[in-house]
Parts: C-alpha cells; structure tokens; sequence
C-alpha cells in the first residue's frame, strides 16, 4: 500500500480550515485557518507560524499572576534571533521598570540613531572600566557643579596642542606626565 498523501480542506460560512494542502507562498500546509477577509494562521510542515491581522493584535495576559517572579509572558528563541520592527512607526516599551541585560561574556548593547539619542533622569550613572566619547563636531558638558578627578592623571588639550610646539617641548611634556605619574604611584 503506498503513502497516500493527506490533504484537508474545509470551507466554512466566512473561513477556512487546511491542511496538507500548498499555501500562496508555495509551502506545504500543516494546519491553518483563515477567514475570507484574509486574516488568520498557519502553521508549515517546516515548522513556521504566520499570523495575519489587519488592524491591532492585542493580547492579555498574566490577569491571575499574583507571584511577582512568575512572568506573564515569555517570548524565548532557542536559536536565532528576535527582531521586533515596526517600519512605518515606532517602538514603545512602558513598564515600571526596563532592563536590557546582554548576558553573554562578550555581549554588548548596542543604541544607534541617526538624529538623536535621549537619556532623561534626576540621575544617571555610567559605570566601567573605559569610557570613551568620540564626536566629529562637538562635546559640551554643563552643570551648576563640574567636577573632574583622575587618580593619576587629569588632563585636558586642544587640537592646537598637538600641532603647535617643538618635538623637544612635546618630550618634556610626556616626562613631566610620566614623573607626576611615578610620584603618585610611590606616594610622594
């Protein structure tokens, strides 16, 4: 007896229901319906899930949780990434508190933008082991209060610096930071 192969069509008053069948992208179907407008899911024997909703897609959950380590809603990749896009909008997170946590030991988070990056808050704290800031215009820093400190060393040039002076004024310089910077290792 040969495999037969097993096909499902069932079309209802407003939708229908598949499976086995090929869908519009020319993929076999492992279950899906959809109604007449369009809008539903599908499942492929490969092992993807497409949804279709013409307007909000809304979901409530979490309504019975009263643990507060229990999560309302987990949205885990085994493998591969998670991308959230929204071309022709934007993407807004609201919660009582957000953490982006890269986990790996070579993780990062990365913020880009092409017009702006805004951080608002009574406080803000940075903290590492190397800080840098590079800008092709400028950097302004403003506050009531500017407070500068470097354990063993502080110091501030301009362009001018570098290019203006003698080799033999650029040395002593480098001497006069390296000797500070032997003081202050020995305590003297």
């Amino acid at each position: 007896m040969t495999d037969q192969p097993k096909e499902f069509y069932q079309k209802y008053p407003g939708f229908e229901v598949k499976s086995g069948t090929i869908d519009a992208a020319g993929k076999k179907v492992d279950y899906a319906v959809f109604t007449d407008s369009g809008q539903g899911f599908e499942y492929t024997v490969e092992g993807n899930y497409f949804q279709t909703c013409d307007k909000t897609s809304y979901e409530l959950c979490g309504k019975e949780i009263t643990d507060t380590a229990q999560p309302a809603k987990v949205i885990r990749a085994s493998n591969g990434n998670i991308n959230i896009e929204a071309p022709g909008g934007e993407v807004i997170i609201k919660a009582q508190s957000i953490r982006l946590v890269a986990e790996d030991g070579s993780g990062e988070v990365t913020i880009q933008s092409n017009k702006q990056v805004a951080i608002t808050a009574p406080v803000q704290n940075f903290k590492g082991s190397v800080s840098n800031q590079v800008m092709s215009n400028s950097a302004s820093i403003g506050a009531q209060a500017v407070d500068t400190t470097g354990n063993i060393q502080n110091s501030q040039s301009s362009g001018a610096d570098d290019t203006e002076g003698s080799i033999l004024t650029k040395l002593l310089k480098i001497n006069e930071k390296f000797n500070k910077f032997l003081k202050a290792c020995l305590g003297g």
